[in-house]
Parts: C-alpha cells; sequence; structure tokens
C-alpha cells in the first residue's frame, strides 16, 4: 500500500476545497516548488488515489429533493434488479447494504409528485424486489465527494 505524507494531504485538501486550483496556487500556499505540486498530484491520479471530476449541484436543475431508498430483493433476481436501478436517472448512489436491506440507493427529484411516481410505478415495476423503505433526506449536510482520510492516514 502506497503511503502518503503531510504534502500530499495539504494538497489533497485543498483540492478537495477547489479543484480547479492551478499547481502554481497550491505551491505557493504550501510554499514549496509548482514541480514538486504537478508531480506529487500527477502521481495522486495514475495511482487512482484522486481524480478529477466535475461535482454537479443537483439544486441548480432543480432536483432539491433527495431520498435515501432500502430495497430487499429476490435473491434470484437481484443481479438484474441492481442493473436496472443503476440505469435510472434519478438515482444518484447504488451501494449493496448489510443488514435486513440488500441495497441502499440515493435517488434526487425535482418535486414530491416525481418521487412518488418513481416509487408507486418505476421501482415497483422492476422485477425482484419484495419490499423498499425510503427516507427522506431534508439535508446533505456532508457528501460522499467531502470526504477525507483521517490524518492518521498519513505519515508524519
Amino acid at each position: 500500500m502506497a503511503t502518503f505524507d503531510k504534502l500530499d494531504k495539504a494538497i489533497i485538501h485543498l483540492l478537495n476545497r477547489d479543484g480547479r486550483l492551478s499547481s502554481s496556487a497550491i505551491a505557493r500556499q504550501l510554499q514549496v516548488t509548482e514541480r514538486t505540486v504537478r508531480n506529487r498530484i500527477k502521481r495522486l491520479t495514475e495511482s487512482g488515489v484522486i481524480r478529477p471530476v466535475a461535482v454537479v449541484n443537483p439544486a441548480a436543475f432543480g432536483y432539491t429533493l433527495a431520498v435515501d431508498i432500502f430495497c430487499e430483493f429476490d435473491a434470484a433476481s437481484a443481479n438484474q434488479a441492481i442493473e436496472t436501478i443503476t440505469t435510472m436517472p434519478e438515482v444518484s448512489y447504488v451501494a449493496y447494504a448489510a443488514g435486513d436491506q440488500d441495497i441502499s440507493l440515493q435517488a434526487m427529484f425535482k418535486n414530491s409528485s416525481d418521487l412518488h411516481i418513481f416509487i408507486t410505478s418505476k421501482l415497483r415495476q422492476v422485477p425482484g424486489i419484495r419490499h423498499t423503505r425510503t427516507v427522506l433526506v431534508p439535508r446533505i449536510i456532508k457528501d460522499a465527494y467531502q470526504w477525507l482520510p483521517p490524518d492518521e492516514a498519513f505519515d508524519a
């Protein structure tokens, strides 16, 4: 497993706050050379530690209603059901779950009517779903893209 130091941590934290920061801006803030920053970013990117992506704000497109949905499947239909769910444009996140549910998903909607149609029509037509439980998410406090490794993940 690769090791990461305080400089890697600082670069990751800065890019997590603003992925558009230039290597020169990062270098100035951290008081290192631009070449050092470019090489570190290249290593972190090529090793899969960080990925440059555009994070879409659903609210900018009118999608202000988020829900978490927990699904239970018939064992024989699980793979097909998951494949179907991952293609639905409303669904922003799908993960296997441990416990009394098979998967956890998050979906985004413009309004409660769209949510109702999704749950009662679209999701219920997925073969193999035995049970769903829906939880309204009134406000996302920390999103998945904001996660950062704890301090102990970096060498001193």
